[in-house]
């Protein structure tokens, strides 16, 4: 059975494979779908009653109060922010809103713009205070965005709910970000298809086989738009407040938490193939790397084989 809803900005997909009865699946997805909305409530840049929503409006004035999800989930946040020295930002969002990538306002903005919002862009700038769990960004005009990190957390939390409710075998895709529950019913590992991102949605280069883990691609096929013949996608630079230039197409990881690897995927994109490469390897996770030259890059245990990845030798434009 499978069941589909918006939330987190994208559409979102459960899938499960059960013997269960009919109704107690269709209950199931049901009560799946309820928490992710609840989730994107609380989670939410783009609803001004969400707890970053109010966050965002309480800038350089005052502590805001946030529920025990939120607190967590932003502490995650600056983990990985400062793990990849400020790669992955959940301050982006100024610089986001600048670009309005993926909206009609979409525009390149003057470099003096790319500059002044720059200041505002830095999650050393979150204070947090454990005894009354509230947040605080220090600077007015700084901006929360967890949109890199939110849809792995609900997929994480998605998918132990399942398992928790006796789901053997299933499959989440929460707007790309890939998490599987053990093996499809016939025995057969779980092949996922890696976006050409040159292509239309749906052309494949390649697969990764998956058991029990997740998968998560950031690419500049996403969103985008092209002016005087130069595309300009939707991974910011933190560094600069510009789509980030590295010789990188997209960047695929693989592992354990999909919530991690949200985070990790964005910065990794950032990082570049020699650097990325080195944080994967600190973080723990395997990264496949599509680059602008046409080559194919992957760390180790992707090249080995644990994934039985399968790739065409270069990517066709």
């Amino acid at each position: 059975m499978e069941k589909g809803f918006y939330a987190f900005g994208t559409m979102n997909y459960i899938r499960i494979d059960s013997a269960m009865p009919v109704k107690t699946q269709d209950l199931l997805l049901q009560n799946m779908q309820e928490k992710c909305e609840k989730l994107d409530d609380l989670l939410s840049a783009f609803k001004s009653e969400s707890d970053i929503g109010k966050i965002n409006a309480n800038a350089g004035k005052v502590m805001v109060s946030v529920d025990a999800v939120t607190f967590r989930l932003l502490k995650y946040a600056i983990s990985y922010a400062e793990a990849s020295n400020g790669a992955f930002d959940p301050t982006i969002r100024p610089a986001v809103e600048l670009w309005k990538i993926g909206k009609k306002e979409e525009r390149v903005p003057e470099k003096n713009e790319c500059q002044r919002i720059r200041k505002l862009v830095n999650y050393k700038a979150v204070r947090f205070d454990a005894v009354s769990q509230s947040v605080l960004l220090e600077h007015p005009g700084q901006a929360l965005d967890l949109g890199g990190i939110a849809k792995g957390y609900a997929g994480d939390v998605i998918r132990n709910e399942l398992i928790d409710n006796g789901v053997t075998s299933g499959i989440l895709n929460f707007g790309g970000t890939i998490l599987t529950i053990g093996k499809k019913t016939d025995g057969a590992d779980w092949k996922i298809g890696i976006q050409n991102p040159l292509q239309e949605r749906g052309a494949i280069i390649g697969s990764v086989v998956l058991n029990q883990e997740a998968l998560v691609t950031s690419g500049v096929n996403e969103r985008f738009f092209v002016k005087n013949g130069i595309r300009y996608h939707h991974l910011i630079d933190p560094y600069t407040c510009e789509p980030a230039r590295t010789g990188v197409l997209s960047v695929t990881a693989a592992g354990d938490c999909a919530m991690g690897l949200d985070a990790i995927t964005t910065a990794l994109f950032i990082l570049g193939v020699e650097k990325g490469i080195r944080f994967a390897r600190e973080m723990g996770v395997e990264a496949l790397y599509l680059c602008e030259d046409g080559n194919i890059l992957a760390t180790k245990e992707f090249a080995k084989g644990k994934y039985q990845i399968e790739m065409k030798k270069k990517i066709q434009q």
